[in-house]
């Protein structure tokens, strides 16, 4: 069964995804926005150009008029929805999900994902066939010429990247946008398709970037994901930074550069992204963890940026109202350009230690386990799970996953051997309340 989320439905294809399913998802998608004009992208998957085929198909059976992108990240479909005033998009991918997943990511009209309710709505549509057919074009985005312009031409000449494009769609334009500023650019694991390393560039320990970075002595390394949404940084001395670090560095930009410095936050991200923007004079919201509960929170309290420190994931609404990890990397590179160097940008953040661990307990589970622990806990925080704060500012927040069945524990400490501890303590916690649950 395929797993259904604001993050768009995932699963492993001919097992839990297959050409009939997903052709109706397109009808249903189609007439949700009344058989109107729909911009498709895919990653580049095994199985993403015959599942695009497939929703392709239900498109035009329900009315609509579709321009097919092509291989497109994510953002890029994102973009294309907005700038052209589009009725929606659809984004073949899972994202950072391992090779063998695919998915469907939505994008409605203003060109934001769906909010809850609206997948619901999608999920509820009957899958009828429209008595007019619709039509397919291909088109060319306009992101990377948009992102390019914005990036400006060698606004960071002399600065030394090394990118780990991950076989994903990121293989086919990424080089270009970062050489256009003026970088020195190295790369690996550049051919599309190819899935060399964990998808995920937060779990995935990135030994081949830390080596490129040091062997060619470069300012900075960057990891994608397959649709290029994520970004996780390597620093100039070949270590893998959190993807709390991308977010701080790219607020911190965003702080120094506007007027609106309302920020929103998933509830799983760093403290020190609180601090941040409380140095600013800011104002911080947070969400439930998931791109689309950001951008709804960005959305209701007219915040200028945003993101989820866990996923490595910046949010600047009025480029693309997604994460964008291509968008995020331009603005990293000019940093190091004005400042030297990254150590010099991160010197002042406020230091603390991330510690997170994934339970693979039955998902059903997860809603008892959880009950359980607001009542048995003492300050809880119920925004998405359970967040359990500590006296001494330490938390640790217990979640069943969007986007995988698992139960995700994270934990947030100034100190290193504390966030672990705290990791250990309620992964056996919770291991002991499913069995209790079991036995009943």
């Amino acid at each position: 069964m395929p797993i259904v989320s604001v993050s768009g439905i995932r699963g492993i294809m001919n097992q839990d995804l297959d050409a009939s399913l997903v052709e109706s998802i397109g009808i249903r998608f189609g007439t949700f926005i009344k058989s109107g004009t729909v911009a498709l992208g895919c990653d580049t998957r095994t199985t993403s150009t015959a599942l695009k085929a497939a929703v392709s198909s239900g498109l035009v059976q329900a009315g609509c008029t579709v321009y097919d992108l092509g291989f497109s990240s994510t953002p890029s479909v994102f973009k294309e929805v907005s700038v052209r005033n589009l009725d929606g998009g659809i984004i073949i991918t899972a994202s950072h999900n391992p090779p063998k997943w695919n998915g469907i990511k939505f994008v409605v009209k203003g060109g934001r994902g769906v909010f809850e309710n609206e997948l619901d709505s999608i999920r509820r549509e009957s899958p009828t066939s429209n008595l007019r057919q619709g039509k397919v074009f291909r088109r060319k985005a306009l992101y990377i010429d948009i992102l390019q312009a914005k990036a400006s031409f060698k606004t960071a000449s002399g600065i030394k990247v090394a990118l780990d494009l991950a076989g994903g769609v990121g293989s086919l334009f990424i080089t270009s946008i970062i050489a256009y500023q003026g970088c020195e650019v190295h790369t690996l694991h550049d051919s599309p398709g190819i899935f060399p390393r964990i998808m995920d560039p937060t779990a995935d320990p990135l030994t081949g970037l830390s080596s490129v970075v040091k062997n060619e002595e470069c300012d900075v390394g960057f990891a994608y994901d397959c649709d290029a949404d994520r970004l996780v940084i390597v620093d100039q001395n070949g270590n893998k930074m959190s993807g709390d670090a991308t977010l701080l560095i790219c607020l911190r930009y965003f702080l120094e550069n506007s007027r609106n410095r309302s920020v929103a936050v998933s509830v799983d991200t760093s403290l020190a992204a609180e601090d941040l923007v409380r140095e600013y004079n800011g104002k911080m919201v947070y969400s439930k963890v998931g791109e689309g509960n950001v951008v709804r929170k960005i959305i209701e309290n007219n915040c200028g940026a945003g993101g989820e420190g866990s996923s490595g994931g910046y949010i600047e609404p009025a480029f693309v109202m997604c994460r964008d990890g291509v968008h995020a990397s331009t603005l990293i590179t000019r940093m190091i350009k004005s400042e030297g160097s990254l150590s010099a940008i991160t010197s002042n953040f406020k230091k603390y230690y991330q510690d997170r661990a994934k339970l693979e307990i039955d998902t059903n589970l997860a809603p008892k386990i959880l009950e359980t622990l607001s009542n048995t806990e003492k300050d809880v925080d119920l925004t998405d799970g359970v967040k359990v704060r500590m006296s001494d500012k330490s938390w640790v927040l217990i979640r069943g996953s969007n986007t995988e069945n698992v139960i995700r524990i994270s934990a947030e400490s100034n100190s290193e051997s504390k966030s672990a501890e705290l990791v250990r303590d309620f992964t056996s916690k919770i291991n002991q309340i499913a069995r209790e649950i079991s036995k009943t």
